[in-house]
């Protein structure tokens, strides 16, 4: 919510984006992210109660990717930075392709939406770099 905020008003700012084929309608991304969001969570008490070897590493990366979608928006919308908003999405998709393949627990599935969701947020922000 603190980024959301942080970003300005970003229904009003998507709404006059060039944008690519298939971009949804602004009023979907209300209800994805909440879900994503809960995904996440749950994810993180998983990762929390985890006894592995690579628990450390997994909260650097799961830190890490969370950092920069926070960031992703104020970047995005506030600064109108939509290459270093490319650049952070492909970062935030490379940490979470590792989280995934260093996530050897059945909580593994609950980060593939989300990854599926970033990567179509990266053809999302690269068309919104190329279109404006």
């Amino acid at each position: 919510m603190l980024s959301s905020w942080l970003a300005g008003d970003i229904k009003a700012i998507y709404l006059g984006l060039n944008k690519p084929p298939l971009a949804p309608p602004s009023f979907l991304f209300g209800i994805v992210w909440p879900v994503l969001y809960l995904l996440l969570g749950i994810y993180a008490y998983h990762l929390w109660t985890s006894k592995t070897r690579t628990t450390n590493l997994r909260w650097l990366l799961f830190g890490g990717q969370i950092t920069l979608n926070f960031l992703w928006s104020i970047v995005f919308f506030r600064f109108n930075a939509y290459w270093l908003g490319l650049l952070i999405i492909l970062v935030m998709v490379g940490l979470l392709g590792w989280l995934i393949q260093q996530t050897k627990e059945r909580s593994v599935i609950l980060l593939w939406p989300y990854l599926l969701w970033l990567l179509f947020a990266t053809y999302l922000t690269a068309g919104v770099a190329l279109l404006n």
